[in-house]
């Protein structure tokens, strides 16, 4: 499931986009495979603010609203086009990479998307049949799942322990109901046990190489992300490591999608290649 509601099954429809100030970005941390510098900075992620707008801010957020539609279009044909022999291969590796992580391994809780395979996003379905598989309690997995609230870009995650517990909604959309089978309330990531190893997967529709992420226009992602990173600093505890699933053909050159005050970034990207680690925190919890 994804932060935009498609009139298609298991598919979000988009909604209005929000407008807010632009903002800049730190200089990347280098992306080589071969070799990471552990002594860069860490990127610090974007803080949630609220300002009048000059005209030119409003004229450079226009132009930045403009860009994204146009690689939305953009990515959106590359995707339509992608030979579907080749989406199966990438699928499995991407989830095979994810799997023999260590740093999935050792993740007791996480926050995946269910996939769409209508918006030609990343499939989860080995994913999370892997971690909803009954494990030995020394190992289980918690996970939560994203149930959209309404059509004002909020989003909850919900506790799951079967895709039986997943139900159509009235837009034919699986999602978790607020309460379980037995009417008790699920438990939501945002008020569970805390956890310094948290995880979260999500889709999107294209990420540049300094870990800007273009959604596909409702806000969902990005306003879950905030208020959860919000609650983290609140309640003080480590902020989620944030990683995003992509096809070859969603990974654009560094600086190429456009930002706002109000878009998260990643920390990594796990492509067909390998993972992509970003910020300093990614490099750090994922050892590589």
């Amino acid at each position: 499931m994804v932060a935009s509601l498609a009139g298609c099954c298991r598919c979000l429809l988009p909604t209005l986009l929000q407008r807010f100030q632009l903002r800049h970005f730190p200089t990347p941390l280098p992306l080589q495979y071969s070799y990471i510098s552990h002594q860069l900075p860490y990127r610090r992620r974007p803080s949630i603010f609220f300002a009048a707008m000059s005209s030119d801010q409003t004229s450079n957020l226009d132009d930045a609203f403009k860009q994204k539609r146009l690689l939305r279009s953009k990515v959106r044909k590359s995707l339509k086009s992608m030979d579907p022999s080749l989406r199966s291969q990438e699928d499995e590796a991407i989830q095979n990479i994810v799997m023999e992580a260590p740093w999935f391994k050792s993740s007791r809780r996480m926050c995946a998307y269910i996939s769409c395979s209508a918006l030609r996003e990343v499939d989860t379905s080995k994913l999370l049949a892997h971690i909803l598989q009954t494990p030995s309690s020394s190992v289980a997995k918690k996970l939560y799942v994203p149930r959209v609230e309404d059509k004002n870009s909020n989003m909850r995650m919900f506790l799951i322990s079967s895709m039986d517990d997943l139900i159509a909604n009235s837009m034919d959309i699986l999602e978790p109901a607020a309460v379980d089978r037995n009417g008790n309330p699920r438990e939501d990531v945002m008020f569970g046990k805390p956890d310094n190893n948290i995880l979260q997967l999500f889709p999107g529709l294209a990420f540049d190489k300094s870990g800007r992420r273009l959604g596909r226009g409702g806000g969902y992602y990005d306003t879950f992300l905030r208020k959860y990173q919000l609650r983290a600093k609140e309640k003080n505890w480590t902020q989620p490591l944030l990683v995003a699933l992509t096809y070859s053909v969603q990974i654009m050159e560094e600086g190429a999608i456009s930002m706002t005050d109000q878009d998260v970034p990643v920390d990594a990207l796990v492509s067909p290649s390998g993972v992509i680690p970003i910020t300093a925190a990614a490099l750090e919890r994922m050892q590589i």
